[in-house]
């Protein structure tokens, strides 16, 4: 199987059959605490599906320094990138490698207009690191959890560069992206944005002390782009949907909804009504710088 260069300090080998046993014990290493917790831990049974999907020709030993840390397997099809397989050796993990890799793979999908579908097992740490990577879960089974992440087109892309560029506060960056005769409406206060250089300068003007992290990026079946950010500004945590209108790479209308991350009110508790739980909204994978 022939790949485009791999990333940075990454070399991929492809592996051969006689690999299994090694690669097996790495996939077990990999693997044992998360299969432990869900009571699923059994080595027979994880050496007769590995060896039901084990594919020579489509694995690749992951060395960096001369040394294996890991291995995949990422077969393209004709309507999708499947990674079946991407495991880093607990040696080697929280080094960095897993995410140069992820990245890397979706650079190739979004060069070929690819979504990239994988499974995960349900509870282990490699869920958060794929949502933190823009992968979407499309649907659970007794013991995995499906996953999928489209590419992303121009019109993505270019809402992307804008909020970098806002987080980045490079307000000339910001303005490429937008067409001169951009209008923004801001609902929830009721604010008409006409041109573009008005709307820079309110971002430009807005008091200091914000962060950006990008939650959700995805272009809708209608051509817009749908962007959720969350804005945390000292001890306050906003949240902005916004819905943009893109022509040939240039933004040209943004309707945008914000809201306040506040707390719910005495009536509403897990006492009064049953099957409700809390949960930290500023523990999201997702939210990552743009």
């Amino acid at each position: 199987m022939t790949l485009p260069a791999a990333p940075q300090g990454i070399t991929l080998a492809t592996a051969a059959a006689s690999d299994f046993e090694a690669l097996l014990a790495l996939r077990l290493r990999a693997m044992r605490e998360s299969l432990q917790r869900l009571g699923r831990y059994d080595e027979q049974r994880a050496r007769e599906r590995f060896a039901e999907t084990f594919d020579p020709a489509h694995t690749q030993h992951l060395v960096v320094d001369g040394r294996r840390v890991g291995f995949m397997v990422l077969k393209t099809l004709s309507h999708t990138m499947r990674l079946n397989h991407l495991y880093i050796d607990p040696a080697f993990q929280r080094q960095g490698t897993g995410g140069r890799l992820l990245r890397w793979i979706n650079h190739q999908a979004d060069r070929q207009q690819l979504p990239v579908e994988l499974v995960a097992l349900k509870g282990s740490e490699a869920n958060r690191f794929y949502l933190r990577h823009g992968f979407v879960a499309i649907g659970e089974g007794d013991w995995d959890i499906d996953y999928v992440r489209q590419p992303t087109g121009p019109s993505v892309q270019a809402v992307r560069r804008m909020w970098a560029a806002v987080q980045a506060r490079d307000w000339a960056a910001m303005r490429c992206v937008l067409r001169d005769e951009l209008v923004v409406l801001w609902w929830t206060s009721g604010e008409r944005f006409e041109g573009a250089d008005a709307f820079v300068a309110v971002q430009a003007a807005y008091p200091e002390g914000w962060a950006i992290r990008l939650v959700e990026c995805e272009r809708l079946e209608d051509g817009r782009v749908l962007s959720i950010v969350r804005v945390d500004h000292g001890a306050t945590v906003h949240y902005a949907t916004s819905i943009f209108k893109v022509d040939d790479g240039l933004i040209i209308g943004i309707d945008e909804y914000w809201a306040t991350c506040e707390t719910p009110p005495p009536w509403r508790t897990p006492q009064a009504f049953p099957g409700l739980a809390g949960f930290d909204p500023l523990d999201d994978p997702r939210a990552v710088a743009p």
